[in-house]
């Protein structure tokens, strides 16, 4: 019986279970730290995730008639012709675009000083290089009244279209 006492007594005092309890109570103390630990998100919406998709217009070109405008020049053999400038501006944008009534009256004052002020209209009928110069002026002046009159718009290009007559008759 002694023997069996031993161990008996060896069993009580170094049990195995034991460590198998404490490991099992240290695991559950470490899964609750961590699930406190974790943040909490709300969870979102499908509308919130994929917004719905905005499609911007498209760019749109637009050719607007800017009057026409004439002067009486000189050739070089003395004989007075009648020159008439018509220019179409070409403008790229988004948005509405409600035309230029309000800003004619600056455009047109826009347009006309450079034609004026241009030094040799007579060689506007025969010269590239005279035509790009005059469009050139031109864009320059009304460049800023079109974006003021036309906001999201810009003028992309001038055209000139030019037509020589004889004198017109008085």
């Amino acid at each position: 019986m002694a023997k069996n006492s031993k161990t008996k007594l060896r069993k009580t005092k170094n049990p195995r279970w034991w460590w198998i309890v404490i490991a099992i109570i240290a695991m559950s103390m470490l899964v609750i730290w961590a699930t406190l630990r974790m943040p909490i998100h709300r969870i979102a919406s499908p509308s919130e995730v994929h917004p719905p998709v905005t499609v911007a217009p498209p760019m749109v070109s637009r050719r607007e008639d800017l009057g026409s405008y004439g002067v009486t020049i000189s050739g070089s053999a003395g004989r007075h012709r009648f020159l008439t400038i018509h220019p179409v501006v070409e403008v790229q944008g988004k948005g509405n675009w409600s035309g230029l009534r309000t800003a004619r009256p600056a455009l047109e004052a826009a347009i006309e000083n450079p034609f004026m002020a241009f030094p040799d209209l007579a060689r506007l009928p025969d010269s590239l290089a005279a035509r790009n110069q005059l469009k050139t002026a031109i864009l320059q002046s009304i460049a800023p009244i079109m974006v003021r009159a036309e906001p999201g718009w810009q003028v992309v290009a001038i055209h000139l279209q030019l037509a020589v007559h004889g004198r017109p008759a008085e």
